[in-house]
């Protein structure tokens, strides 16, 4: 299956999943997310704006704020291209281009290598880490950028046991579903 068809294949499965089903696993999803050692080390955090399709991580960043952890979102700054922005709080967003919501401006860019936890959003992921994005290729032109743990959040309805991978595509250290937290590194070996 190519990586299209995939989307494609995933995009219809999501039309149909509950919104019960979702709110409940998105709700699992960020519980298991801070029970682990690497979010409770983790000072300074980079996590997506879930968009309706994705695992609603709004939720997960209040908790991160009130945890005390620095959070910082993306900001797309060119074609395929994006930066960590430090945000305050949700009143430091605003509907980008894309009607996904997005930090300002003025909010301080932090570098890769300030980074301890990177929370990725996918389309499907597996629990082997492999990751299959939106197409856009910003998490792909980004993650060679850092060496923190990277995390990717998926809801286990849309798991795929594989992923139609290039060699540019970076594998994830972790992966989350409402199933729990698999430590990718140790399902590779």
């Amino acid at each position: 299956m190519t990586k299209q068809t995939l989307r494609a294949d995933i995009a219809a499965r999501v039309k149909n999943l509950s919104p019960v089903y979702c709110r409940e696993a998105d709700e699992a999803i960020c519980r298991w997310v801070v029970r682990t050692d690497v979010y409770e080390k983790a000072q300074t955090i980079f996590c997506y704006i879930g968009t309706d399709r994705e695992i609603d991580t709004l939720r997960l960043i209040h908790v991160m704020m009130r945890d005390g952890k620095s959070v910082a979102v993306p900001l797309c700054v060119g074609e395929g291209v994006m930066e960590a922005r430090q945000i305050a709080g949700v009143g430091n967003l605003v509907t980008g281009r894309y009607g996904i919501l997005e930090p300002r401006l003025e909010c301080p860019v932090v570098q890769p290598e300030e980074l301890d936890l990177i929370i990725v959003p996918c389309c499907t992921g597996s629990a082997r880490g492999e990751r299959l994005g939106y197409g856009g290729g910003y998490y792909d032109r980004y993650l060679p950028k850092v060496r923190c743990p990277t995390m990717l959040l998926c809801r286990h309805q849309l798991e795929r046991e594989e992923i139609p991978t290039q060699p540019h595509d970076v594998l994830m250290d972790y992966f989350v579903s409402e199933r729990g937290v698999v430590d990718c590194r140790a399902a590779r070996e």
